[in-house]
């Protein structure tokens, strides 16, 4: 089974209730498919998605107040920063591919 990482921060939001997940980089996840859930941070499974829609689109249409995705933000700007904050490796702009996972969260 495929391992999907979440910050120690977000794994609380996913255990409330976030059911989609934006990542820059490709997890070639398919709809369909099951995934574990770990906390980055401790490399414990919490728990574990199946997979109900990727998306592929762009930091600059990303709808800013998807609830799905739990956080929600005010600015384009702060969107990009706490993408820069997760992912200090990668250049953030509004044109930077964003790869959105949609899940069915099982707590284990």
């Amino acid at each position: 089974m495929e391992k999907i990482g979440f910050a120690g921060d977000i794994v609380p939001q996913v255990l409330d209730g976030k059911i989609s997940t934006w990542r820059l980089r490709d997890h070639k996840l398919k709809v369909g498919e099951m995934v574990a859930f770990e906390n980055s941070q401790t490399g414990e499974i919490f728990g574990k998605g199946k997979i109900t829609k990727v998306i592929k689109t762009t930091v600059g249409k990303i709808n800013l107040k998807d609830k799905t995705h739990y956080k929600t933000y005010e600015t384009r700007q702060e969107l990009i920063e706490a993408f820069k904050r997760h992912n200090p490796a990668y250049e953030v702009n509004n044109n930077t591919p964003v790869y959105a996972y949609t899940y069915k969260f099982t707590k284990t």
